[in-house]
């Protein structure tokens, strides 16, 4: 077992090599200890002071957390990388405006984001856009689960899609109860040399959420899409101006700048 305390007046765990686990009181190299759940050296109980350096090549950590609540939650939260050393494999966001490799909050944006309003590779929320974009109300992305849903693949209430599924579907391919597209299949069908009526007049009070129809009759989906990407354009407005207005206040990120960067960024961690 290595026995490698930090020197006097270091930084603990400045001699330990990356990747190797020591106490995060004194800076006591762990390794290849198994039979105590104490440090050796300090007697602190591990699982309050087990800490690990980063490894080469791995991304900073940034943790910048606003000191202003809201109903207990930060105005803002942002969390991104991994701090090996708090035991934290990827940062996780929480706030009012959360940001981070995985974020939940009113507004959350993230690898994985779940909020009100969601941004993120995997989405999930009220409002979402992603590449797996699940929402209540809205959801745009690659594929796409919502009320009102828009996406290479979609299934909603309202569906607009490469291929599109919901009570009213418009797509390359879409299937519902009203459907238009290149190859729809439904009860009130528009296309495939069908021009139902009633699907005509539901397409038409629909309109300004569900757009227009090419000359070709297949659905102009990046039309339909303009309402929610300009919602979507405010509030990441909304988010930058937040995350800006937070940081100007003074004393409360004292690492925001010249910082380590790796385990710290400002604020309370």
């Amino acid at each position: 077992m290595a026995t490698t305390p930090s020197p006097v007046g270091a930084r603990p765990g400045s001699s330990v090599p990356p990747g190797e686990p020591y106490c995060g009181n004194c800076g006591y190299q762990l390794t290849g200890l198994t039979d105590s759940a104490r440090c050796p050296e300090c007697g602190k109980p591990l699982v309050e002071v087990l800490a690990r350096n980063a490894m080469p090549g791995m991304r900073r950590a940034t943790r910048i957390k606003s000191e202003a609540t809201v109903f207990g939650w930060p105005l803002y939260h942002i969390a991104i990388g991994p701090r090996p050393e708090a035991g934290e494999m990827r940062g996780v966001a929480k706030g009012v405006v959360a940001i981070g490799d995985v974020a939940i909050g009113g507004i959350a944006m993230g690898g994985m984001s779940i909020g009100i309003i969601s941004f993120g590779g995997f989405a999930l929320g009220v409002c979402t856009l992603g590449g797996w974009s699940v929402g209540v109300l809205t959801a745009l992305g690659g594929g796409a689960i919502g009320g009102i849903a828009m996406g290479g693949g979609a299934v909603g209430v309202l569906a607009t899609g490469g291929g599109a599924a919901g009570y009213v579907a418009q797509g390359g391919g879409a299937l519902g109860v009203y459907a238009r597209g290149g190859g729809p299949f439904g009860t009130h069908v528009i296309g495939g040399g069908r021009n139902d009526p009633a699907a005509v007049e539901m397409f038409k009070t629909l309109e300004p959420i569900m757009g227009t129809t090419t000359p070709a009759g297949v659905p102009n989906i990046a039309y339909a899409a303009v309402p929610i990407l300009a919602i979507d354009v405010l509030v990441a407005f909304v988010i930058g101006l937040v995350v800006m207005v937070g940081r100007r206040r003074p004393g409360e990120n004292p690492y925001a700048a010249g910082g380590t960067g790796y385990g710290q960024g400002g604020g309370r961690p």
